[in-house]
């Protein structure tokens, strides 16, 4: 979670953003406040076309009605059971299961509570189900863990379903207390994981999950872990999948998930089997974005990342109206984008600027003093941004939730 303890980091470390690489031009965006009565609002889901799953980090999920600017009504509330006292702590992502329609499953991120003294707490995943198909309130005592993660910060934090595959990813941060396990094949610290939830207890036992059969790892000794999907990452904060058609008709799926450090933000197209993050160890045979991509004999699990950002990027969302990676600055509170070039070999990055005039409409409003958490896309291909006031950060409510849209034609307003 990026929280006081990156203030302070970029207060030490802060780097300018690079001039040496190609820019792309400013393009512009509005942004529709939806609601301003949230409390520290991390990650949301679409219930369905008129309303939206808004996670908090203390412990509450909140059915936010689109249109309504009544207050959010409490779906759930993990308060009791969530450890949010501190950096990186919290409910930090959720996702539903892609069948949600029919079971009702929505799966849960958060921290909680652990008597282990090697480590601060316990980082779960856990399925829950709606109370009954008629209503949006989640039942708590439904909760099925599906895994457990000792840890400590940074956590990362990201759940979600593969569209190709429809089984589940989680990224998850190596915990700086025993950074090398990233590198560790046989931790859960510092991985993209990869599980199959929907198991058949006739078949498969009495197990929370199944590992597919094309991990990795899957096949590999035991001192692997059959979940890992890909290692070597620090803190992915964010990650987001795409689907695109290629020239010649074949669809092809990527996931970019961004890497958050304590001076650079990583972003990596995640591949499977996969090493990310070894450009800053003593092994690397070369220790800065471009003399990596030219050298020479580079073991083949060794990735490089598309862009290595100067700051704290908060990602990302594919948008498809402009066919590019859209993500936010941390500190600075703004937004821009990345877009490969015609070879894909390289990605360019631009500006975007928020507009606040009659080219947006009624209710615009701006990113000043604001702190940016998220952004997220719904399957309506809508997507939203979730902050919180940078400058009243300890009040109540503090966060707040806008849809992005893009400005109106001039000969419109």
């Amino acid at each position: 979670m990026l929280f006081q303890s990156l203030f302070l980091t970029l207060l030490v470390n802060y780097f300018p953003l690079s001039a040496s690489s190609p820019r792309l031009p400013t393009r512009h965006l509005c942004l529709n406040l939806l609601t301003d009565l949230l409390q520290n609002p991390v990650s949301l889901v679409q219930l369905d076309s008129g309303k939206l799953y808004v996670a908090e980090r203390d412990g509450k999920i909140q059915l936010v009605s689109i249109g309504d600017r009544s207050a959010p009504e409490v779906a759930l509330d993990l308060s009791d059971k969530v450890l949010s006292k501190g950096d990186h702590l919290g409910i930090l992502a959720m996702t539903l299961h892609p069948r949600f329609r029919f079971n009702g499953f929505i799966y849960i991120m958060y921290s909680t509570d652990t008597d282990d003294p090697e480590f601060h707490h316990k980082q779960l995943i856990s399925r829950f189900t709606l109370a009954s198909s008629n209503t949006s309130e989640i039942d708590k005592y439904s909760e099925s863990i599906i895994l457990e993660i000792y840890q400590s910060a940074p956590t990362g934090g990201q759940i979600w379903f593969g569209l190709e595959d429809h089984v589940l990813y989680a990224a998850v941060g190596d915990g700086s207390r025993a950074r090398r396990r990233r590198f560790d094949r046989g931790s859960h610290n510092g991985k993209i994981l990869r599980i199959n939830v929907d198991v058949d207890p006739k078949i498969d036992g009495n197990v929370p999950y199944k590992i597919p059969a094309d991990n990795p790892f899957a096949h590999q000794p035991s001192t692997l872990l059959p979940e890992v999907y890909a290692y070597g990452l620090q803190n992915p904060w964010r990650c987001s999948e795409e689907q695109r058609e290629t020239k010649k008709g074949i669809t092809q799926t990527r996931t970019i998930c961004v890497d958050v450090g304590a001076k650079f933000s990583d972003f990596n197209i995640i591949q499977k089997g996969g090493m990310f993050g070894w450009i800053d160890e003593a092994f690397s045979p070369c220790h800065d974005l471009d003399s990596c991509r030219n050298a020479s004999k580079l073991k083949s699990e060794f990735k490089l990342p598309i862009c290595r950002y100067s700051g704290i990027a908060v990602g990302g969302v594919f948008y498809q109206s402009w066919n590019v990676y859209l993500f936010a600055d941390y500190m600075r509170g703004s937004l821009h984008y990345l877009r490969a070039t015609h070879s894909g070999n390289a990605w360019l990055r631009g500006s975007v600027e928020i507009l606040n005039n009659d080219t947006c409409g009624a209710n615009q409003r701006t990113l000043t003093h604001q702190t940016v958490l998220n952004l997220q896309q719904t399957s309506d291909k809508d997507l939203y941004i979730l902050t919180v006031s940078s400058d009243n950060i300890d009040e109540e409510p503090n966060g707040h939730l806008y849809k992005i849209a893009l400005p109106k034609p001039a000969s419109k307003v």
